[in-house]
């Protein structure tokens, strides 16, 4: 019985790892903008998104990933470090009443 589990879920690992990299090259996949121009005009190896391998692909109409547009908005706070006046913690005292006894 233990074996059979464990052998189930040997499999169900396979084929999730199989087939969540399709998905998530797929999810992240990103052209760019269609108006940005190269001021040499060499630029023929980039593919757009009518002749694209991985925008065709397809395993099911079912499991089409959905796209994903993630905007990161960088707040800057300015930050300065507060300093403080050292404060004495420890007083060192020294007292004169103190003596070693008499010498015999």
């Amino acid at each position: 019985m233990y074996h059979k589990r464990k052998i189930r879920a040997y499999i169900a690992w396979m084929l999730f790892m199989t087939f969540i990299p399709f998905f998530v090259v797929k999810t992240f996949h990103y052209h760019g903008s269609e108006d940005e121009t190269s001021c040499s005009h060499t630029d023929h190896s980039r593919s757009h998104a009518e002749d694209c391998a991985i925008c065709k692909y397809s395993l099911s109409l079912f499991t089409e990933p959905q796209s994903v547009e993630f905007h990161c908005i960088l707040t800057l706070v300015p930050y300065e470090p507060i300093t403080y006046q050292d404060k004495v913690v420890c007083k060192r005292t020294y007292s004169h009443h103190l003596r070693a006894p008499p010498a015999a």
